[in-house]
């Protein structure tokens, strides 16, 4: 009775031509419905779907107890299973004094029954859904196309599995872009080197890419037309680069970043993909996890997780990464998954810093444990929907371990401890990364100015002694004194 879209009133009508009328084109409505069912949707052939019943007769579909129609007709309840498909639809209506008529299938007239009103209301119901489905469906514009954003170890890693992704899935465009900031290396250029040899001998030497990987030194170029955007660039230089962007993609672009690092301005914490959703109008994902950008490269077996908004974009950005030996996880969670892949490099300053103080693998492992549970407070802190099941995807707990000991983050933290003062994080980070930036300590100077604007220090005793050692010169061992030390007395050394 609902799909016929009565009144109540009119649904309870038990007697008269009037209140016969209503019944009739009510199930008329309903039963032209559900002949275009099948035939409009284009259900996949598959198992069997059992539905729920359709009552029609009229003590139930009209209202309990009703009276019956004085009318010539009236129905008999049925259940109509969908099978295939072509699924089969089974009615039976009951002429009064007369033995039930059982019709079937697609073609055969419903006759005995006003045919030519019915076979009129049929087709005009099947025109009017056909529009209203065609209308719903989005339009096939044929293979997607991906571009790169970025060209550093882990973009040049992530191409190694886009690009092969994209040869082999017809729903994607063979040849992928990629942005290459522009520089020269052995006196050639590195856009070059890489269209000619296929590697990025700078920043992933060693490394095949895919002859479909493109390098194009102007961003504009490398986006132009792109479905999919990646980015994957230290985020200092996000802003610079999204006005290059901005109108050059495909109308209805997408984007997934995976730059694991966060903002922060007067309002709070502002996370990357926000940043990259407000200057490009776009639906944007993120993906992070486990992945040290070198062996992701060489093909070890990891996992990773994408966090997603809308589920359509977060099955065509799995289509697009995932693979054997690349497994991507899914959860309906972009601010979890992206606060966890940036507080993580925050903790592995702290693990590195064990290291450069040797104090071996016990204390290590309680500078992460510690460092989890300042995270999950964080997150939840400034992001109450952050799911806690999210902390145990690839990108909270496996990320947070595989950094504070592989990590870029943990390396440069251990060689400031055993510098003892005489170098910085940036000459540590010229000395030892080749180009590449470091997240951990920019990302811990924006945790510390948040909790210091919200009166929080104390409350996160970790994050704030690892930002006074990288920051304000506090001694290496300051940190374990401030996770160990008893309550009340800690703020003396926060």
């Amino acid at each position: 009775a609902t799909c016929c879209g009565l009144s109540e009133s009119k649904r309870r009508a038990g007697a008269g031509s009037k209140g016969v009328m209503h019944r009739y084109y009510g199930v008329m409505l309903c039963l032209c419905s559900m002949l275009a069912a099948s035939e409009v949707s284009g259900f996949a052939a598959g198992p069997p779907l059992a539905v729920p019943s359709i009552r029609l007769r009229g003590d139930s579909f009209f209202g309990a107890k009703a009276a019956q129609p004085k009318g010539p007709w009236h129905t008999s309840s049925t259940r109509m299973p969908l099978e295939g498909r072509t699924r089969s639809r089974l009615l039976c209506l009951k002429m009064e004094d007369e033995k039930p008529k059982t019709y079937t299938g697609q073609n055969e007239d419903l006759v005995d029954i006003r045919a030519e009103e019915v076979t009129s209301t049929r087709e005009r119901m099947l025109n009017t859904i056909s529009g209203i489905v065609k209308g719903l469906q989005p339009e096939d514009k044929g293979p997607k196309k991906v571009a790169i954003v970025g060209s550093g170890n882990w973009a040049c890693a992530i191409a190694c599995i886009v690009g092969n992704n994209c040869k082999r899935h017809k729903q994607l465009e063979d040849n992928v872009n990629m942005w290459v900031f522009e520089e020269e290396v052995d006196g050639r250029k590195l856009t070059e080197i890489i269209n000619t040899e296929h590697e990025n001998t700078k920043y992933l030497p060693g490394i095949k890419l895919p002859e479909n990987i493109i390098a194009v030194p102007d961003v504009g170029e490398a986006v132009k037309d792109a479905d999919v955007l990646i980015f994957c660039l230290p985020h200092q230089f996000l802003d610079k680069v999204c006005g290059q962007v901005k109108g050059k993609h495909a109308d209805e672009c997408i984007a997934v970043s995976l730059i694991k690092a966060v903002e922060f301005d007067d309002t709070g914490v502002v996370l990357i993909s926000d940043m990259i959703r407000k200057q490009l109008n776009m639906d944007v994902s993120v993906l992070m996890g486990a992945n040290l950008a070198g062996e992701v490269a060489k093909g070890s077996f990891c996992e990773t997780t994408i966090g997603y908004r809308v589920k359509r974009n977060g099955e065509l950005l799995k289509l697009v990464f995932n693979d054997p030996l690349f497994r991507v996880g899914m959860a309906q969670d972009v601010d979890g998954v992206e606060v966890c892949g940036a507080l993580k490099n925050v903790v592995a300053l702290g693990a590195g810093f064990c290291d450069g103080m040797g104090l071996g693998q016990n204390s290590k492992g309680a500078i992460i444990r510690i460092g989890l549970g300042e995270m999950v407070a964080f997150a939840q802190t400034h992001f109450p929907g952050v799911r806690d099941s999210t902390f145990f995807e690839s990108c909270g707990i496996a990320d947070l371990v595989v950094t504070c000991y592989g990590g870029r983050n943990r390396q440069c933290a251990e060689a400031f401890v055993k510098a003892d003062g005489a170098k910085t994080f940036e000459d540590i980070e010229k000395e030892l990364l080749n180009g590449q930036k470091l997240q951990g300590t920019l990302t811990a100077l924006e945790v510390f100015r948040i909790l210091e604007r919200d009166g929080q220090l104390e409350e996160y005793p970790l994050f704030t002694a690892i930002y006074r050692i990288a920051f304000e010169g506090a001694p290496p061992e300051s940190m374990i004194a401030a996770v160990s030390c008893i309550e009340n007395e800690c703020s003396a050394l926060l």
